[in-house]
């Protein structure tokens, strides 16, 4: 049986510049039999008030009058700042919502919870959540703890020059609670700031922190950028072990991991991964007439892990035991190769990440003062010294010292020491290939031992196997530069039909006729 009641409310005149240019036009009609009871809503101005009708759809016999109320003194207090005069609502069982434009559903328990109105504002405007933070603050009468020029002191001492205002800044299991509590200051000071001087469409669009940081008077130099503002806008939500968040279409299972200790760390990892996305798709999309930037790019899952040796990729989803090796992982995700020939997946995969991780290095100050003495100076201390001798790695590790040294000289204004030391190493295994020092060196792992350790060993009897991540790469790169990115791309699955000899043999003939060597030329 359905039942049909309309709920009036009388509120304050809503201006022309506060609707930011929606008609105010009356509208009335019901929604159908299918949704249980419905209400329309109207808006008819005065020169005085405005008499509204918010139209409510009670999907259950059981919906409560405390429940309407709720939603309807909601949006009340919304509408005056953003424009709601056509949108429905519904509540009831969320099995029995029905999906309309411009309806908004509600189940009881929602709006029986403390943050409805921040649920309320979410389900009515398509924000980021700090901005959902701020204006339901904004509009339900929020009373900040710390005091603006707190919030401005506070965020100039921070480390991160970001704003505090990425989801899980707001998670109370992520954040400590004065730490959470400036959060919510900060969207509510920048949100008031913004809709005292600007329309709610202008705020919902634009970013007006530069100029609030600036009438503060603030001395701290934030950033934000495109990168920024895709962060900003992801989505979080609450998991058994910590987060679930969706950030520029990658879910992310964020998890408590030694390697990741705070909020910071996070937002962090979320922005060097996307600018790592963005980096590789622009070198892909330069090299490839098959792919653009768009369609190279493709959604993954990424599950953060303390357990096992190393990081890997498999049927769409990322286990991240370290951020360096995200965009290693994520190339195999987009750009892979037959697994027959996991050497040029390993190699693919080292060559097109090496910026990433370049920049990762730099960034996270990861040179110590042994690599200094070590590659850039050729100083090694005796101790080290005598210890590679009697593990028989002198010869090996000189080498990759003086491959290192030529490398750096050829490019010695660059920024590119970690990328010189991968090639060292891979130059280095193609030349000790298949010698007695090398098969001697127990810590050096070929591709066969790794996938081993990952569980992905089949039948590998394949040359390539035996070969380093590094020298991958190396081989790979002349065989880019020979036939193309897109001779990979398009691959039959067999290296035999793509290049007309085995992989074996293109590999023999590359080592014994030190091919590789051009790497080291003037």
């Amino acid at each position: 049986m359905m039942k049909k009641v309309v709920y009036r409310s009388i509120g304050v005149l809503l201006s022309m510049a506060m609707l930011c240019g929606c008609a105010a036009q009356g509208k009335s009609g019901e929604i159908g039999s299918d949704a249980g009871a419905s209400v329309s809503s109207t808006l008819t101005s005065s020169t005085s008030a405005s008499s509204t009708e918010v139209s409510v759809s009670l999907l259950s016999e059981d919906v409560t009058e405390e429940s309407v109320n709720k939603v309807k003194d909601a949006w009340q207090r919304l509408s005056e700042i953003v424009p709601l005069t056509d949108t429905e609502f519904a509540i009831g069982p969320a099995t029995e919502h029905v999906k309309k434009d411009d309806r908004v559903n509600f189940t009881e328990k929602e709006i029986s919870d403390d943050n409805f109105n921040e649920v309320f504002t979410d389900k009515c405007t398509d924000l980021p959540y700090w901005k959902t933070v701020g204006l339901t603050e904004y509009a339900f009468g929020y009373t900040p703890v710390n005091t603006e020029d707190q919030v401005k002191e506070y965020l100039d001492k921070r480390e991160e020059k970001t704003l505090p205002l990425f989801a899980l800044y707001f998670f109370e299991e992520f954040s400590e609670e004065s730490d959470l509590q400036m959060s919510r200051d900060c969207a509510y000071y920048l949100t008031r700031y913004a809709l005292d001087k600007y329309s709610f469409n202008d705020f919902s669009v634009n970013d007006h922190r530069g100029e609030w940081l600036a009438d503060l008077g603030s001395t701290g130099d934030f950033r934000f950028d495109e990168i920024d503002e895709l962060v900003e806008a992801a989505t979080a939500v609450k998991s058994q072990t910590g987060a679930t968040v969706k950030c520029a279409g990658n879910i992310w299972d964020i998890t408590e991991v030694e390697w990741l200790k705070t909020v910071d760390d996070v937002y962090c990892l979320l922005y060097e991964a996307e600018e790592g996305i963005q980096n590789l798709c622009k070198r892909i999309a330069a090299e490839s007439d098959i792919y653009t930037e768009e369609s190279f790019r493709k959604s993954v899952q990424i599950t953060l892990t303390d357990e096992g040796e190393l990081s890997t990729y498999r049927d769409g989803v990322i286990r991240l035991l370290q951020p360096i090796a995200f965009v290693h992982e994520y190339i195999h995700h987009t750009l892979n190769y037959s697994f027959k020939e996991g050497w040029i997946a390993e190699g693919l995969a080292v060559y097109y990440s090496r910026d990433y991780e370049e920049a990762y290095v730099r960034g996270h100050n990861m040179f110590g003062d042994s690599f200094q003495k070590w590659y850039e100076e050729g100083i090694i201390d005796d101790e080290s010294m005598a210890k590679m001798e009697q593990d028989g790695a002198a010869e090996y590790e000189l080498t990759i010292v003086d491959y290192y040294q030529k490398l750096r000289e050829k490019d010695k204004d660059q920024n590119n020491q970690y990328t010189c030391y991968e090639y060292a190493n891979g130059l280095t295994d193609l030349t000790f290939f298949g010698t007695e020092t090398r098969e001697n060196l127990k810590y050096i792992k070929t591709i066969r031992d790794v996938y081993d350790i990952a569980g992905n060993m089949e039948k590998m009897d394949d040359l390539g196997f035996d070969l380093t991540y590094q020298a991958a790469m190396v081989i790979t790169e002349d065989l880019i530069a020979k036939y193309g990115l897109d001779s990979l791309v398009e691959s039959s699955g067999s290296f035999e039909e793509d290049f007309g000899v085995t992989s074996d043999e293109y590999i023999r003939n590359y080592i014994d006729n030190k091919m590789y060597m051009h790497f080291l030329e003037e």
